[in-house]
């Protein structure tokens, strides 16, 4: 064989390895850290993000302001961070805003309210980010890469309106545990759109 063509067989073969490496390395799955993200926390039921009503950073940021299901867009008002707080559980907090998932109602300490925080049914809101219980979420593998999310103060789940579950703006609350799709959520990488699983 001659030396030319040795030549043009060893330069193939650099190039082949070359691509076989780069393929590699570009499906490679990354190892996801929950306290890392930011995340999109994403319905099973229906593959809708959770959101804030509004777009990107005119998104509402009033305490109160409801959660809600909607199509994936870049809007920051979708983007979460899983803070640590203690025992296993963590402040699930809104990018666009810096604004903790709570529950809505009063503790029932108030001789009188409409909606207890411990209600089944009690709507989902964001508030003023800080560390009481209702603000305090426990997330659950139930399934590979699928979570229940607990509320610590009410013991009750995180949980989309079943009979509204694939239209965008259907209300997110919580409701004692069923198994049923509409409580399980994947949490999914901003930037590499992978799942995580424990």
């Amino acid at each position: 064989m001659g030396k030319m063509k040795k030549l043009t067989y060893l330069i193939i073969l650099i190039i082949i390895s070359q691509g076989l490496l780069f393929a590699q390395k570009r499906g490679k799955k990354v190892e996801l850290n929950l306290e890392a993200g930011p995340y999109y926390i994403k319905s099973v039921a229906s593959g809708r993000i959770l959101d804030i009503p509004g777009y990107a950073s005119n998104a509402h940021k009033k305490n109160g302001s409801n959660v809600q299901l909607w199509e994936l867009d870049d809007g920051a008002d979708r983007k979460v961070k899983f803070i640590p707080t203690e025992n296993g559980y963590y402040s699930i907090r809104f990018q666009h805003a810096k604004m903790n998932l709570d529950v809505h109602g009063c503790y029932d300490s108030k001789w009188f309210c409409w909606t207890y925080k411990r209600d089944k049914g009690a709507n989902v809101q964001i508030w003023k980010a800080g560390n009481s219980k209702p603000q305090q979420w426990k997330v659950e593998q139930v399934n590979p890469g699928q979570f229940r999310i607990q509320n610590r103060y009410s013991g009750k789940y995180l949980d989309a309106d079943a009979n509204n579950i694939n239209k965008n703006g259907c209300n997110v609350l919580q409701w004692t545990w069923n198994g049923r799709d509409n409580q399980l959520w994947e949490i999914v990488d901003v930037e590499s759109g992978q799942k995580y699983q424990e």
